[in-house]
């Protein structure tokens, strides 16, 4: 049966969060060995992992499933990170329209950050379904084969929405599944990973005065500058903390 703690507990859990924030590492992921970058939300990701950790002897089909997935998140976030780095780097270096050789690198470092960033969400979505099912076993069932492979992040979403319909949780994961943000990476991960290397539109504009070139615009007229893979981890980064923070309150009160 499921039943949320008492709801004094809350201002509690926001209080010791904010001290938490304050004096501990913010970003040591001792659960993988890995120092985070500054934009992974990592005191709320070590927080649940402490919570779910009580839960694996009771749980322990869940708390294999949930376990791969939260070293997941850290991992493809981690990953994704690199590769905003190492593209906007060749930018800096080498411009929107470089030379061969180092056109590959930057289609790449492209290729890597959007699918390493959408398994990001995917693997969070998957590790929320796994917590759940320590509370909700027949809502969440996640014993076979079937069962896992049928776990998406908007899978995951409705089931929240039909048992947990006023938690915050709920909320977050309904913003990101909804957000243009979001469906904008799957399409362009589908396209890089099923369908092409989208090629670079570039417009020259000649006239009596000096000429005019455009920017490179990439799949679905992505400008491709500093910002193309920077402003998307922006995104990212913000995602993965609400839904971080919003995991780190369901948790406190469920498990």
């Amino acid at each position: 049966m499921r039943t949320a703690k008492s709801l004094w507990q809350k201002p509690i859990l926001l209080l010791h969060r904010f001290l938490r924030d304050i004096f501990t590492c913010h970003h040591t992921l001792s659960i993988v060995g890995l120092v985070a970058p500054r934009d992974f939300a990592v005191a709320p990701y070590k927080a649940i992992h402490s919570r779910v950790c009580t839960k694996k002897d009771a749980y322990p089909h869940s708390w294999n499933q949930y376990a791969g997935a939260w070293n997941a998140v850290a991992y493809r976030f981690l990953s994704c990170a690199a590769h905003d780095k190492a593209f906007s780097e060749s930018i800096h270096r080498a411009g929107d329209a470089p030379p061969q050789s180092e056109r590959y690198n930057q289609e790449r470092e492209l290729f890597n950050f959007f699918m390493a960033g959408l398994a990001t969400i995917e693997s969070l979505y998957y590790g929320l379904f796994a917590i759940a099912s320590m509370v909700d076993a027949q809502m969440f069932p996640i014993t076979t084969p079937k069962d896992m492979r049928s776990i998406t992040p908007e899978r995951t979403t409705c089931q929240f929405k039909k048992v947990f319909p006023k938690e915050s949780i709920t909320v977050a994961l309904e913003q990101v599944t909804t957000a243009q943000d979001f469906l904008d990476w799957k399409e362009i991960r589908n396209i890089l990973a099923h369908r092409s290397v989208p090629g670079r539109v570039i417009r020259l504009r000649v006239g009596t005065s000096a000429h005019h070139r455009s920017a490179a615009l990439w799949a679905k007229g992505i400008q491709i500058d500093k910002n193309t893979t920077a402003s998307r981890r922006k995104w990212l980064a913000k995602a993965i903390a609400d839904l971080l923070n919003a995991t780190d309150d369901f948790t406190s009160r469920y498990l």
